[in-house]
This record gives C-alpha cells, structure tokens and sequence, in this order.
C-alpha cells in the first residue's frame, strides 16, 4: 500500500492503497436476533494476500499511514456500497501496534464516516495485533475510542487461551476466536472441551464473543450449544468486494 496521502474535503487523508488492493465486506451476524450485526471490511491483496500479511510487507514506518488510509477507504466504500441503509456496523480492521496516539489515529475515519452520514458510534475497529502491545498502551486505545463513541473487537483468541487474561483486563466490547478452535468443534473433542471451558469464562468478563471460521452448516448448528450466536464465516455469507453480502441465517431443514 502506497503511503502517500493528500487531504479530503472532509480532513482525512485519501486512501490511495496500492495497484490491486481491494476491499471486501463480510457479515458478522446475529443469529440469536436473525440480522447482520456488522460487515466487517477485509483488504485483499493482487494475491490474495489478508490485511495482516498486505500491512507486514510494508517497512514499520508506513504501518500507521496505511493503516488509517485502509480505513478512511473501508467506511467510503462500505457507505457507496449502501452501509446507511440499514442499521448494521462497519467492522474495520486495525494493526494495534501502529497506533501511536490513539485519538490522532482514529480521527481520520471519523471524519469520513461523519463526513459520509454515518455516525461514530456505528464504527467498530478490530485490534490485530493486540497482545503485541504493553498494558498502558492497550488500555489507552480501549479508553480513547471509546469515548469518541466507537467499540473494539481483540482479533484472534486461539485453542491456548493464551491471550485470555488481555482479554478480561483491557475489557474490550468482542473477543473474536480463531477460525481453527471454531472450525474444530465437530472433528476434534479437544476442541469442544475448549470453547465449553472459555465462552463462559468470556461472558463472565463482560465479554461478547464472535466465532469466526463458521463454514460449514454442522459447525453452524453446533454453536448455540455453547451460548455462540455471533458468527462469521463462508456459512453466513462469502466475502464481496465492494459489496455488503446476504446473510443466511437459517438453519438448513
């Protein structure tokens, strides 16, 4: 992603991601409530490349830049793509440890979403990288766009647990759990044993929690079982570039 950036008439940067970058959306969805509770924005590569990959290739000092060009250019496109008319959220994807003050940060995709008709308090940013920074720093994020009116997810709580105590500590609104614990739960006990131990150690945390990697129907099936009704996967809906999918929340007969 190129890091040049000018202006907008709305005071935030232009995205400007490089030649064959695109953006797709993917719902997140309630199934206990039958709606999408957000489309989440995922940047694709000329290769296929996913957000972190695309933000690793880049030398540390454009991560920042980058980062919130990718999300100036998410709320843009999710809100041309019809984004305001419905109620649903716009999950954008964020790399937690290019975020050095964290109001400067995030002020560029406020200003477009104001900019757009869309309201703060529909953004949702999701913190890849997020055990990578130290408590103060985490709290700080966690805080400041809170009170601009905006929620964060941490991306990525896996079969170790081993973030867990992040979790609870820094109290973000969503923890969302890796797509190899989700997707196990029908093939492999152990896997079961996991999520039935840690979703109620996350509810007790105040914590919501997303399974992603929902791609199958018998994965879709199982995951009431365990108190899950905010999914993702290719079950719910394919990603689409420039677009907000259908969501299938039905259960097959």
């Amino acid at each position: 992603m190129d890091s040049a950036t000018s202006p907008s008439p709305d005071g935030a940067p232009n995205p400007a991601p490089e030649s064959g970058v695109k953006i797709a959306f993917q719902p997140i969805a309630d199934t206990a409530a039958g709606r999408v509770w957000a489309y989440e924005a995922q940047l694709r590569g000329p290769n296929g490349e996913n957000f972190d990959t695309l933000i690793a290739e880049l030398a540390p000092e454009a991560r920042a830049d980058a980062d919130r060009r990718a999300a100036v250019a998410a709320v843009r496109l999710a809100m041309r793509a019809g984004l305001g008319n419905g109620g649903a959220r716009l999950c954008i994807p964020s790399h937690a440890p290019a975020i050095g003050n964290p109001l400067e940060h995030i002020q560029p995709a406020i200003n477009a979403a104001r900019g757009c008709g869309l309201i703060p308090e529909r953004l949702i940013f999701s913190l890849h990288g997020y055990h990578q920074l130290s408590g103060p720093q985490l709290a700080e994020i966690v805080h400041v766009y809170g009170k601009q009116g905006c929620l964060t997810l941490f991306d990525g709580l896996g079969p170790d647990q081993e973030w867990l105590g992040t979790c609870g500590r820094y109290a973000p609104y969503a923890v969302k759990l890796e797509p190899e614990l989700v997707g196990g739960i029908v093939s492999s006990w152990s896997r079961r044993i996991t999520l039935e131990s840690l979703t109620p150690k996350l509810r007790s945390l105040g914590l919501k929690v997303i399974a992603t990697g929902v791609d199958t129907d018998a994965v879709f099936q199982r995951l009431p079982g365990f108190g899950i009704h905010m999914i993702q996967g290719e079950r719910v809906a394919s990603p689409q570039i420039g677009a907000l999918p259908e969501a299938t929340l039905r259960r097959a007969a």
